[in-house]
């Protein structure tokens, strides 16, 4: 039997010490009537709980100035309810981008969260903290979020492991909506199997695990090389450390195989459209009515959503139900799709170019739902984490979570912690600001907005035409397609 109360006091003894310079708490719980937790799968296992995840304790702020204070009062997420009921304790609330979208903003009176390994670097967003606090042991499970990466990529960054269930297998109910068509409950831990024990009891399945494999022997694994080659994104330390993985795959009896992906950059591009357009569904009139209360990050991207025309989002529907008939027919004969998490290992926050990377490897598995886990795949010669995802068909979780794991048994990078914090405080975080932009832009920007009722200060509008300007060129990745997409692959296949 785990001992709670120990377990508590221990990881509360770390988070007194390394909190102040990692920003991993938003809030921390009071542990008094812990050692009551239930005797269930879970018992004693504690928990990070991102700051958009309502809490019986505390209602979440979502990491903002401007939330509802009465939400959820009092209750329970439908995800936390299942884990606390199996014996899990949440320790509290973590770290996160405002609304689960964007950069931080030191400007908001909430800790800015930072990367284990260097606190001068960004950790990944949007479900920081609850990848940040698992490398230092100030909790055994991160509960979080992924509406576009937003839990694989701190994953990916901090060098822990970070599950996107298939969407819609844990319910979101009691999680602050950003995109709900793209919105997914998941979770992260220094390993497969831990992040999988607390993922069973979330998604309510019949038995708490996988049927756990000791190798790859008749596994096939597709990637997409040439898809790798021309986006030009990956790092060489990153594709080095890629192609170490691949060999680890096929040491393991894995057959690696190269795979085409056409349907990349129609999802990658109705991905965005879909966050942004839904997301200022969500939240456009707070924006209109309290403007200055969201953060600077925020705004000024959802903002653009209030830009988008309802056609461009209807074609970005039909054009996610295409890419996932294409992906399925894809990955069939396949057990899995390997590529890097993210292209590069952890930006430093001063690194304005770094910090507005945009990647399709983690969007296009939230374009269309499949389920895809991020697992460390080796270190850059400065010792920050890099990143594997595996990613499968629409419940295929459990098998895909296998071959995870039999991988990661495999290497020991999930086992590496980093070395002590430096004694002195990180620098400070400022917000990169806006590029210059044509006058004609900002005025045309400006009457854009003002037709979309949006009050954006004349100030501001450098800093959205760039944004802009990147959303419209969106448009043009999404393909005319026929009366049905499905019909329209069937006959291309």
């Amino acid at each position: 039997m785990v001992d709670v109360s120990t377990r508590v006091e221990r990881q509360r003894t770390a988070a007194d010490r390394l909190d102040e310079r990692l920003g991993v708490f938003v809030r921390r719980f009071d542990p008094v009537g812990m050692e009551t937790a239930v005797d269930g799968p879970l018992h004693g296992v504690t928990l990070g709980v991102k700051d958009v995840i309502a809490t019986r304790e505390a209602v979440p702020t979502a990491h903002s100035r401007a939330y509802d204070t009465a939400w959820h009062r009092g209750r329970d997420a439908v995800a936390l309810r299942r884990l606390r009921a199996a014996g899990a304790v949440p320790l509290g609330m973590t770290t996160a981008a405002e609304h689960a979208l964007g950069r931080p903003d030191p400007a908001l009176p909430f800790p800015v969260p930072r990367n284990p390994w260097d606190p001068d670097r960004y950790p990944g967003g949007s479900s920081s903290g609850s990848a940040v606090g698992l490398v230092h042991g100030l909790f055994d499970v991160g509960l979080g979020t992924d509406t576009g990466g937003s839990i694989r990529i701190p994953a990916a960054l901090c060098g822990v492991t970070g599950v996107k269930p298939t969407h819609g297998l844990v319910p979101t109910a009691g999680c602050h909506p950003l995109a709900p068509s793209l919105d997914t409950v998941g979770t992260l831990a220094r390993t497969v199997r831990d992040a999988t024990r607390a993922l069973a009891v979330a998604a309510a399945w019949d038995t708490p695990a996988p049927d756990w494999r000791g190798d790859l022997d008749g596994i096939r694994i597709g990637v997409p090389d040439r898809a790798l080659e021309e986006s030009g994104q990956l790092s060489d330390d990153c594709r080095n450390a890629f192609d170490t993985a691949l060999e680890h795959l096929r040491d393991q009896g894995a057959k690696v195989v190269s795979v085409e992906l056409p349907e990349l950059y129609p999802l990658f591009a109705a991905q965005l459209i879909t966050l942004l357009a839904e997301g200022f569904d969500r939240h456009g009139a707070g924006l209109r009515a309290r403007w200055d209360q969201y953060g600077r990050p925020f705004r000024r991207t959802l903002v653009l959503g209030g830009l988008i025309p309802a056609s461009v989002y209807v074609r970005a529907q039909r054009v996610r139900a295409w890419g996932a008939a294409g992906l399925r027919h894809r990955l069939d004969g396949l057990d899995a799709l390997a590529t890097p998490t993210w292209p590069t290992a952890a930006p430093r926050y001063d690194d304005p170019t770094g910090l507005a990377t945009v990647s399709w490897l983690p969007s296009l598995w939230s374009a269309v739902g499949f389920p895809a886990v991020a697992v460390p795949m080796g270190f850059d010669p400065t010792g920050l984490p890099l990143s594997l995802q595996l990613a499968g068909p629409p419940g295929t979780d459990r098998a895909l979570l296998t071959v995870a794991d039999a991988y990661q048994r495999h290497t020991d990078w999930h086992l590496r912690t980093p070395a002590p914090l430096p004694a002195a405080p990180p620098a400070p975080v400022a917000l990169p600001q806006g590029a210059p932009c044509e006058p004609e832009a900002r005025r045309l920007l400006g009457e854009a907005l003002h037709r979309a009722g949006v009050p954006v200060p004349e100030s501001e509008l450098t800093e959205f035409a760039g944004q802009w300007q990147l959303t419209e060129m969106l448009f043009g990745f999404l393909p005319e397609l026929p009366d049905s997409a499905n019909e329209m692959y069937e006959h291309d296949s």
